[in-house]
């Protein structure tokens, strides 16, 4: 025979336990009633999105070499610099440049003295040829004399018209705006006509380096617009498909596709992007993204049910197009414990046996955190 103050112990536990589950649920009567906006879970024709990784580049590389043979005197910039239109990138000594310029200069001054004696002669012999004092052949030499004379001076000319091009050439600019990718030489080296100096990345226009799946690359047409996101920066920027390289890597089975970015002063060559490569449409099962809610670390959403009543249940999402994100599964139903047993599996540790058999004797495959759960769960 059970303990007749053991048997009012747990008597006084119950009550205690139900008085305080009515303090906590209140009765229907008490309960605020809501106007809320709902949303239907159904499929969905979503579009198919291929994301991948890529690097920003430059459509058009620059090489800054010298025409002229010289010691670098100084070099204005360094890796990862930007420059603008008529920057000044590279100086390069003239000494030479400027003696070469000297030299021509003397020798222009000796053909154009070669040229007026040449002239004086043939003068001479013109006016002795109508005397006959002189012989036709010394007139014909002098002729010849006065045309390599002119021909001289006009070679010196042209030679001086080059070196003072070559003066032009001893400072080095930028043509367009750029970023300055390598630096081959430093100051004090011997810079040789056509040797590089330094390699330019033109900062406009960019594109975006993508490989795509040798399988996937028949869905992609030059001319299809793209939305590439530019590292963190959830706004995208549209970005146009100009080039596919159908001859995928022997190793990777990829190929290259080059995007086409809009003018951007922040862009730069070697930054990290990600672009949504449209590849097609499906049919999901989708929800908007408004509707999903978080408790205890578990994605889900506030269920409706026939007789009005609101139930949290987990999902399992997928992947996001706007306002919407796909639904990969759902939980089964799970069906809620009265307040006594909360109360008392919680408060108490009583154990689930002792809770069947309060319960009716129904068989329980467990307990958690308040929700029993059927056997066929």
């Amino acid at each position: 025979m059970p303990h007749p103050i053991l048997i009012l112990m747990l008597a006084l536990l119950i009550t205690a336990c139900q008085d305080d589950v009515a303090n906590l649920y209140p009765s229907s009567h008490d309960s605020p009633t809501y106007n809320l906006t709902t949303a239907t879970i159904e499929k969905q024709e979503l579009p198919l999105i291929y994301p991948v990784p890529g690097t920003i580049v430059a459509k058009t590389h620059l090489q800054v070499a010298s025409r002229i043979t010289g010691y670098i005197d100084h070099i204005a910039v360094d890796e990862g610099d930007q420059v603008g239109p008529g920057a000044v990138l590279v100086r390069i000594d003239g000494t030479q440049v400027e003696a070469a310029i000297r030299g021509v200069e003397a020798a222009i001054t000796s053909a154009q003295a070669e040229l007026k004696d040449a002239k004086d002669d043939l003068k001479r012999y013109r006016a002795l040829s109508k005397t006959r004092a002189v012989a036709e052949d010394q007139f014909r030499d002098a002729v010849v004399r006065q045309t390599k004379a002119e021909a001289a001076l006009a070679q010196v000319q042209a030679e001086l018209e080059s070196k003072r091009q070559d003066r032009k050439h001893i400072q080095l600019t930028s043509p367009v705006r750029a970023q300055v990718r390598e630096r081959l030489r430093d100051q004090g080296d011997l810079a040789s006509a056509g040797q590089a100096i330094l390699r330019l990345d033109v900062l406009s226009p960019l594109e975006l380096e993508v490989y795509l799946p040798s399988s996937q690359i028949g869905s992609v047409t030059e001319g299809q617009r793209v939305d590439v996101f530019i590292q963190s920066d959830p706004r995208p920027v549209i970005g146009e498909v100009v080039r596919i390289v159908r001859s995928a890597d022997s190793v990777t089975r990829r190929c290259k596709v080059r995007i086409a970015l809009p003018d951007n002063t922040d862009l730069t060559p070697g930054q990290f992007a990600r672009a949504h490569i449209l590849l097609g449409r499906e049919a999901v099962t989708a929800v908007p993204v408004s509707a999903i809610v978080e408790r205890a670390g578990i994605e889900g959403v506030f269920v409706v049910k026939e007789d009005g009543a609101v139930r949290f249940r987990s999902i399992r999402t997928g992947k996001q197009w706007q306002d919407y994100r796909e639904v990969l599964a759902a939980a089964r139903h799970v069906r809620h414990t009265t307040g006594l047993y909360r109360c008392l599996s919680r408060s108490l540790g009583i154990w689930t046996d002792l809770l069947s058999r309060l319960h009716g004797r129904r068989h329980c495959t467990g307990w958690r955190g308040g929700a029993q759960l059927p056997a066929d769960y």
